[in-house]
């Protein structure tokens, strides 16, 4: 019996040492296997290129319209083509920011003149909450807007349909007079 652990601890021994071995043997292959296999580089379909060369490909991308868009709203949508979009974004962040201006401006004319009218002054700084958050939302969604535009840059080209094509409406007629 004593032979038969003698062995047993030699066998546990040599697989102690040879644990080692293996991690250090497989950072070694690793190390010295070349960067790219060609077995591992993906097939560029020639057809595919081909057909996406004949669309229109958009002059930003998407992560590049939604932060123009973010720093000036209307920039991304200017940029591919939707002026009157653009624009909207603009004076609309442009009248939001001048109003957080002029609200600022009158929260401190009541803090100075009328101290004891807690209720004026509650209102201004509501007033100057409403306009700051209304100014980071149309930021926000004009971002939004200029990214979402970029992914559908040329839709109407790769479709065939235009908006006049596909638009229907639903509305009411409300009778004012005789």
């Amino acid at each position: 019996m004593s032979n038969c652990n003698h062995s047993d601890q030699g066998s546990e021994r040599s697989r102690r040492i040879q644990r080692p071995a293996v991690p250090l043997l497989l950072l070694a292959l690793a190390l010295i296997t070349p960067g790219t296999l060609t077995a591992q580089e993906e097939a560029q379909p020639q057809e595919a290129a081909a057909a996406d060369s004949f669309f229109p490909q958009p002059p930003l991308s998407p992560g590049g319209a939604f932060l123009r868009s973010l720093v000036i709203p209307g920039w991304a949508q200017a940029e591919l083509g939707h002026a009157t979009r653009g624009a909207f974004y603009f004076l609309t962040e442009s009248f939001c920011l001048f109003m957080v201006a002029r609200t600022s401006i009158r929260l401190d004319y009541a803090r100075a003149t009328e101290p004891q009218n807690e209720g004026l002054v509650a209102s201004r700084e509501q007033q100057l909450e409403d306009w700051i958050a209304l100014a980071v939302f149309t930021a926000l969604f004009s971002a939004a807007d200029g990214w979402v535009s970029v992914q559908l840059f040329g839709f109407d080209d790769r479709t065939g349909l235009s908006p006049g094509d596909v638009a229907f409406s639903v509305g009411w007629k409300l009778p004012l007079g005789p």
